[in-house]
């Protein structure tokens, strides 16, 4: 009878194993998070708790280096690879040695400054709810693919924030990552927190996304998820957080955004945040008290630093500024004082805008970016300054492209122009001597 009962008991425990093994298959594909030169954050989730393994290597067939998570049970795995090359390619898996795929990888980045072909992909307000969403969300997925040469790869995203529509779990995954995954697990993933992501201290926001928050990445450690930088070949990125309302947070941030500026010595600038500094949308610029506010403490000392991009989000429409500089007022103080140029900075129409190096207030290109999911009709509405491009309703996403001393913007919608292109809107900015 007891050699029954042992039998049986270890069945039993045959089974369980079994039953965890098949059960911990990955119910949220890998996601890469805070790159750096040297190492790169793993993230993924499985269907029970379970210890987290990545195997990775120079090809599919050779994953011949693996870390494993401390020997805590986890559903959400996150696992740090560090002693990396460089500019170098790695396969990867989270299934096993064996598991390499051609699609699934990561490429470090290059040490810092050193200026390299850098591709960009941005999207913006992807995880908002809505019965339309999902096919327009993938499509926007599809006509990135369709763009990049039949690729999902981009050296790294940038979100400009809403990745969910009240800070559920669900949504996170449902409106975001089951429509990016194929993106996200061979590129980078930098996010932006916009005003849905803060909803209940942003808490799931906060433990789903791992960021360079402690100038691991370049720029100035920030200790805090909500806002952060980080530096890609000669580009440095700042990512500010335009939902915190107490007096110290937001103070603590304004002079953490000084000290970074302060401190960059990268070519090229980029500032993201999720409300605009300027927009004629729903959300109107000229009297939320948010933007006024942020226009004045943030936007001088941008354009202090020679700051080229800003992209915004928010208003599920698609503006972009002509080369325009020091406009911290209202859009009705604008005057011809404000314009750096007013050409549409496009070498087969005019000609690109041109920038000198390391010197400020050169002119800044302000961009709104298409919702990735819904578009909004109707909702440019008041004349804001001259912009070279406006349009609402349409869905769709941004590639930059940055080369040297050249960087490439294009606009790319999910619904074709009269002419038959995605691309509606495109400009260069170049830096001179």
């Amino acid at each position: 009878m007891k050699k029954t009962l042992s039998n049986i008991g270890k069945l039993g425990l045959v089974l369980i194993f079994v039953t965890l093994q098949v059960s911990a298959q990955v119910t949220r594909q890998p996601y890469l998070q805070d790159l750096t030169p040297t190492s790169i954050v793993i993230r993924w989730q499985t269907g029970v708790i379970t210890v987290g393994n990545v195997f990775y290597g120079p090809s599919v067939s050779t994953l011949n280096q693996s870390v494993t998570e401390s020997k805590d049970l986890k559903i959400y795995h996150e696992v740090t690879l560090t002693s990396l090359t460089p500019n170098t390619k790695y396969y990867y898996s989270v299934t096993g040695a064996s598991k390499g795929s051609e699609d699934q990888y990561f490429t470090t980045s290059p040490v810092a400054g050193t200026a390299k072909p850098t591709r960009i992909w941005v999207i913006s307000d992807f995880g908002q709810t809505s019965s339309r969403q999902n096919d327009n969300r993938l499509e926007t997925v599809a006509q990135w693919k369709a763009f990049n040469n039949n690729s999902y790869h981009s050296d790294f995203v940038l979100t400009l924030g809403d990745q969910t529509q009240d800070d559920a779990i669900y949504q996170l995954q449902h409106n975001f990552f089951n429509q990016v995954e194929n993106v996200v697990k061979m590129s980078p993933l930098f996010t932006t927190i916009g005003n849905h992501d803060y909803h209940d201290s942003i808490y799931n926001y906060q433990r789903t996304f791992t960021l360079p928050t402690h100038g691991e990445a370049g720029g100035v450690a920030s200790g805090t998820k909500q806002y952060y930088s980080f530096d890609y070949s000669n580009v440095h990125v700042v990512i500010l957080c335009t939902e915190i309302e107490d007096e110290v947070g937001y103070k603590t941030q304004t002079e953490w955004l000084k000290k970074d500026l302060e401190n960059n010595k990268q070519e090229w600038l980029i500032a993201c945040l999720h409300r605009p500094f300027h927009s004629g949308g729903h959300h109107k610029s000229d009297t939320d008290k948010s933007m006024i506010k942020n226009r004045k403490n943030w936007l001088t000392l941008l354009e202090d630093h020679g700051v080229d991009l800003v992209l915004q989000g928010h208003n599920h429409v698609y503006e972009r500024s002509y080369l325009i500089d020091n406009l911290i007022g209202p859009t009705t103080t604008y005057t011809a004082a404000n314009n750096k140029s007013t050409k549409l900075g496009r070498e087969d129409v005019d000609e690109a805008y041109k920038k000198k190096k390391n010197t400020p207030h050169q002119g800044t290109i302000f961009l709104t970016s298409f919702a990735g999911g819904v578009g909004q009709e109707d909702w440019v509405k008041y004349p804001i300054f001259p912009v070279a491009f406006s349009k609402s309703e349409w869905v769709g996403s941004l590639v930059i492209d940055v080369n040297g001393d050249r960087m490439d913007v294009k606009s790319l919608c999910n619904t074709p122009n009269e002419k038959g292109s995605h691309i509606w809107d495109y400009f260069t900015i170049i830096k001179t001597n």
